[in-house]
């Protein structure tokens, strides 16, 4: 490691030793354009898919060698542009680009806090990067003033509850003089003779390729959040916290569920009246370890769009009318020499089994939710409905589109 005392070159830099997340081995583009900007849209309750222009300004900062690829393939009408100051990861998106035509997409060598971006973008795609800062408020301020009015900030960051061994393990290699080094991480990791859910998590992860062990344990700076801390942090910056976003990584670690995971009826009415903040608070509270990833969308306080509670997204759902979603999607296979490779048909966008088949199956894109539901023995209600919502409409879900817009 070099001695720059820029925080953000020090993460550059050891991302280029470490480069992970590795290429995907798979991507995708939808055949409709405008269908990633209608769903991203419908989660944040506007079913009308006015909220996120087609032709969006779209900014991917601390973008890697992934990630603004994938939202430039999704948005393929939006004008994307990139981040990094790991000039290898860098390099490594810009070549996949190239291989599956992504000519919409812009890859810049900076950091957050080098730019002045203001009122620049409708889309801000931002996912475990601030929290690799000493002052996370300052990178979140400098994403606030790129927002347009009416843009929307997709934000990740650490949940303190799922990084108590990993800050104790850091911690203790400072301590031995050892910050950074990752032979005398896993040998440390194999010398721990107590058992203690530190060890037990530590041998899981000894198997694992040297770039993911050392993303996860040897991060030269992290900072990890609750609720409350990333709400206090949003409102010093002009934010405010709109809506949990929905993702295939959280669903697939089972860490995805904001409803309070009790069965009381008294109970989930108190819960149910509690404002959606501190309904999030109570739910991380009671799962703890096992508390959804931190993953919000943001929005600035002047934005002129109607700031919905989680009920009010939930009614909205309830009052369109759907259709099936019947987008079929290209799709680009990492071949063993480390190129793409396209596939010689489209392929059905669905990602699975639909959360309510019944549901699914009996979308007609003339009658609403209510509607279509109201035969049911329970039609859905309070968090079944929003479980319903969360998995069907929304771009971890794409199963239905509201047909109320164009």
């Amino acid at each position: 490691m070099s001695t720059d005392t820029d925080p953000e070159r020090i993460i550059g830099e050891f991302y280029s030793e470490f480069p992970y997340p590795w290429h995907a081995e798979r991507l995708t583009a939808p055949d409709d354009p405008g269908l990633y900007p209608a769903l991203l849209a419908q989660e944040l309750g506007d079913f009308t898919h006015r909220r996120i222009p087609r032709d969006a300004r779209v900014w991917v900062p601390g973008c890697g060698v992934n990630q603004a690829l994938i939202v430039a393939l999704r948005f393929p009408d939006a004008q994307v542009v990139g981040s990094d100051v790991s000039a290898d990861s860098l390099e490594l998106c810009r070549t996949a680009a190239r291989q599956v035509g992504a000519d919409n997409l812009t890859l810049r060598e900076e950091g957050i806090s080098d730019t002045a971006h203001r009122d620049a973008f409708d889309y801000v795609v931002c996912t475990g990067v601030i929290h690799h800062h000493p002052d996370p408020g300052l990178l979140l301020g400098r994403l606030a003033a790129a927002l347009r009015p009416a843009g929307v900030l997709e934000l990740m960051v650490y949940n303190a509850h799922h990084r108590r061994e990993i800050t104790s393990f850091q911690e203790a290699l400072r301590l031995l003089g050892c910050a950074g080094d990752l032979a005398a991480a896993k040998r440390l990791a194999g010398a721990l003779n107590r058992p203690s859910a530190l060890t037990r998590q530590l041998r899981e992860d000894l198997g694992e390729p040297e770039e993911q062990f050392a993303d996860t344990w040897l991060n030269p700076c992290e900072r990890n959040f609750t609720v409350h801390t990333l709400d206090r942090l949003a409102a010093a910056a002009g934010l405010a916290l709109e809506a949990p976003c929905a993702t295939p990584l959280a669903a697939g670690l089972g860490l995805d569920d904001w409803c309070p995971p009790f069965a009381d009826g008294q109970l989930a009415r108190r819960a149910e009246a509690l404002d959606d903040v501190d309904r999030w608070r109570l739910t991380q509270a009671l799962t703890v370890d096992r508390s959804p990833l931190l993953w919000f969308y943001l929005r600035r306080r002047d934005n002129p769009w109607p700031l919905l509670g989680e009920r009010d997204r939930d009614e909205l759902f309830l009052d369109s009318v759907v259709a099936p979603v019947t987008a079929r999607e290209r799709v680009w296979l990492r071949g063993r020499s480390g190129g793409y490779r396209p596939l010689d048909r489209t392929l059905p966008l669905l990602p699975g089994p639909a959360a309510r088949t019944d549901l699914h199956e009996a979308a007609d894109g003339r009658r609403t939710v209510r509607e279509l539901t109201a035969s049911w023995p329970e039609p859905p209600s309070g968090d079944a409905l929003r479980r319903l919502r969360l998995g069907l409409t929304v771009p971890a879900a794409p199963y239905l589109r509201a047909a109320t817009a164009g």
